[in-house]
């Protein structure tokens, strides 16, 4: 089940990157990303919801411990999704999706806050390495490392993906199946997103086929399925290792926003790309390195105070 919940990130991570590019055709044509982040939404909820009812069993049931959770998973679930597609608008589509995949960074991170994992030398070895990546992500045009709103957005885009992640892995012990995750993520996203019409512009749209096109495509094959996907693969793929599976995900993004856009990489975007990929699979490298290290035996009271060591699972 590892090998099929690998194979089904694997998936996710493609139909992921096509639906970064095909966003940035929207946008190009004056649709906003909170406005496809509420559109995409919408229609996801709409189309899975009649298709669930028709499965067997209880299909929509969450435990009633589980439910603070889900509400938590649906919320990070608009976050990522918003911060994605603003992220998407500021800078190139595989860049932007680069920087979504900084989240093993912040799985390391919370791990330290929550008293979990120590960082060590090696540690701050591979963030320094991710960070000049991400900076050089955003040059362009003569500059090799240039700050930006973009790469904030990006970044903050990376920690709720992180967390969502997390949320997802949690979820396979509280008894709550793929299927009904991933509708409760959709209709928690769809409840906040109607709230937040009258800020929005999507009552002044004026839709085309191709428009329409684009956002079928989008809320149905590249978020029902991949997301469905991915939830079902963190059911048997820790984190950390899902996440490096996911860099298929600006991969398929660039040559798409090639294919679609026109769009090109500067070889400022590739060096960080290169960076931020090779810094994730050390870290990942690292994390697995770790978990199967035997655990040392406590030391006896003759030899002074135990040594407490750090839980790196």
């Amino acid at each position: 089940m590892r090998a099929v919940g690998m194979a089904a990130i694997f998936v996710a991570a493609i139909l992921f990157g096509a639906a970064g590019a095909a966003a940035k055709v929207l946008f190009v044509s004056d649709v906003s990303p909170l406005d496809l982040t509420a559109i995409r939404s919408f229609v996801a909820c709409a189309v899975l919801g009649p298709i669930m009812v028709l499965l067997p069993g209880r299909p929509f049931h969450v435990p009633p411990a589980a439910r603070p959770m889900t509400v938590a998973a649906g919320v990070m679930f608009v976050v990522v999704n918003a911060t994605f597609y603003l992220a998407i608008d500021m800078m190139n589509v595989a860049a932007a999706i680069t920087l979504e995949y900084t989240s093993p960074f912040f799985v390391l991170v919370l791990g330290v806050l929550l008293g979990t994992r120590r960082i060590g030398l090696r540690d701050c070895a591979i963030v320094t390495l991710s960070l000049v990546g991400c900076f050089l992500l955003t040059g362009g045009g003569g500059e090799w490392v240039r700050l930006s709103a973009g790469l904030a957005i990006g970044l903050a885009c990376g920690f709720a993906f992180a967390v969502f992640n997390m949320i997802g892995n949690a979820c396979k012990s509280r008894g709550i199946g793929a299927t009904a995750l991933t509708f409760w993520n959709f209709a928690i996203s769809s409840l906040i997103w109607v709230a937040a019409l009258p800020f929005l512009g999507v009552h002044r749209l004026e839709p085309t086929a191709e428009m329409m096109a684009y956002i079928g495509f989008i809320a149905v094959v590249a978020t029902i399925l991949p997301y469905w996907l991915l939830l079902f693969g963190l059911r048997h793929v820790d984190a950390l290792p899902a996440t490096v599976i996911g860099l298929l995900d600006p991969l398929a993004a660039g040559l798409m926003a090639y294919v679609l856009l026109g769009e090109t990489l500067t070889a400022a975007n590739m060096a960080g790309i290169a960076l931020v990929s090779l810094s994730v699979i050390l870290v990942t490298l690292s994390e697995r390195q770790t978990s199967r290290a035997p655990a040392k035996p406590p030391r006896s009271p003759a030899e002074g105070v135990p040594q407490l060591e750090a839980n790196n699972g």
